[in-house]
């Protein structure tokens, strides 16, 4: 998909890293995914970038933060997403 936002040649962006969930099957991994692929598509990014991706029974999160705070509200806004949408499962 791609990492949401543009990223130019003159931004920094000194916090990077990967998260990997993986799912009991792959038809978990993809109605979460799906879920949660709305919200990814919307949100506006000012200060961080973020690549979602579904590979198989895993769900990739890709990150770029220009700083701690960012990381921070990126990856809780990501996390609680995705815990609403397998909340909803159980039901």
């Amino acid at each position: 998909m791609g990492l949401q936002g543009s990223t130019g040649p003159e931004e920094v962006w000194p916090i990077e890293g990967v998260i990997e969930l993986t799912f009991p099957d792959e038809e978990t991994a993809r109605v979460v995914y799906e879920s949660v692929l709305y919200e990814h598509k919307t949100v506006p990014y000012r200060r961080s970038r973020i690549d979602f991706v579904l590979d198989g029974r895993k769900i990739v999160i890709r990150f770029l933060a220009k700083d701690n705070s960012a990381l921070r509200g990126t990856l809780n806004s990501y996390l609680r997403w995705i815990k609403v949408a397998m909340d909803s499962l159980e039901l």
